[in-house]
C-alpha cells in the first residue's frame, strides 16, 4: 500500500492506524486495481457501440446494474421486472440484452467516454460482481488538408516545407509522411514534411492522418509546390534580357 503514501499516508504509521484508515486505503487500492484492469472500447460518434460483460457464470443474475462511471447509474434490471433506464445524456440511446446483460449505445457522442462500470449479483448464491470498460468516442477522419509554407528556389533547387492536418485536432491523431518511391530527398517529423526538390528527382509524398478509428491520406507532387520556380526565374532572366535587346534595337536604328 506504499504507493497510497501521499494521499492517505498508508503504510507510514505502523500498528498506530486506525481501522477505518485501513479500510479507506484497502477501498482506494481496491478502486485502483479495478480501474487499471479496464478493458477497452473505442467507438465512432454518430454510430453504435457494444458494451459486454467479458466474464459468463454458471448461475443466473438476480440484478444487473451499468454506471456511466463510479456512482452515475444509467440502467438497472432486477429480475422479473421492468428495467429501470435513468435519467441521463444516455437515457434515449441505450439498450440492454437480458440474456448476456451487454449495454448497447446508439448515436455515440464524444460525451459517452467514459469508464462505464457493470454490477452483477447472482441469483443464487447472493455473491456480487463489478467490471470495468473504457470506451473511448473518436470521430471519423476528415481527408487531410495541406498548407504550404516558405519556399526558397534558388540553382535550379526548390526547398518547400509542407504541413498535413485534419480537422479532429489533438484527439489521438498521428501523422505519417510516405514518399512513392526509394530515392528521397526530404525529412519528416509527424505533420511537417521537409523537402529539397530538383526537376527528376521524386515527386509524390503522401500524408496519412489515423487516429484509433480511421484514417485519411493526401497525396501531394512536390513538382506542384515548386511550380512557382520557373516563373520566378523567367522573370529575373528577363530582367537581364530586356534592357540589352532594347539595348541593341537602339543601336541598330541610330547607325541606320
Amino acid at each position: 500500500m506504499e504507493v497510497l503514501n501521499p494521499i492517505l499516508g498508508c503504510g507510514s504509521q505502523g500498528n498506530s492506524m486506525s481501522f477505518s484508515r485501513w479500510k479507506l486505503c484497502l477501498l482506494m487500492l481496491v478502486i485502483s486495481s479495478q480501474a487499471h484492469s479496464a478493458r477497452n472500447v473505442v467507438g465512432v460518434i454518430g454510430e453504435s457501440v457494444s458494451l459486454k460483460n467479458s466474464e459468463s457464470f454458471h448461475e443466473p443474475y438476480s440484478e444487473v446494474s451499468w454506471f456511466y462511471n463510479e456512482t452515475q447509474k444509467v440502467l438497472t434490471w432486477i429480475k422479473g421486472k421492468e428495467k429501470k433506464i435513468f435519467e441521463t445524456n444516455l437515457k434515449t440511446r441505450i439498450h440492454l440484452d437480458a440474456d448476456n446483460i451487454t449495454l448497447h449505445i446508439q448515436q455515440l457522442q464524444e460525451e459517452d467516454s467514459s469508464t462505464y462500470k457493470l454490477q452483477t449479483s447472482l441469483l443464487r448464491t447472493g455473491k456480487d460482481f463489478s467490471k470495468y470498460i473504457r470506451l473511448d468516442v473518436y470521430e471519423r477522419l476528415t481527408e487531410p488538408k495541406i498548407a504550404l509554407g516558405p519556399r526558397i528556389n534558388g540553382n535550379g533547387t526548390c526547398l518547400v516545407n509542407v504541413t498535413c492536418s485534419v480537422e479532429q485536432v489533438g484527439k489521438n491523431v498521428t501523422y505519417n509522411w510516405t514518399p512513392m518511391g526509394q530515392e528521397t530527398n526530404a525529412s519528416s517529423g509527424g505533420p511537417i514534411l521537409s523537402v529539397i526538390w530538383k526537376p527528376g528527382d521524386h515527386d509524390q509524398y503522401t500524408c496519412t492522418a489515423t487516429n484509433p478509428v480511421s484514417n485519411s491520406s493526401h497525396t501531394i507532387l512536390a513538382s506542384e509546390l515548386c511550380a512557382g520556380k520557373t516563373s520566378r526565374v523567367s522573370q529575373e532572366l528577363l530582367v537581364v534580357i530586356l534592357p540589352s535587346i532594347f539595348s541593341l534595337l537602339f543601336t541598330l536604328n541610330w547607325t541606320h
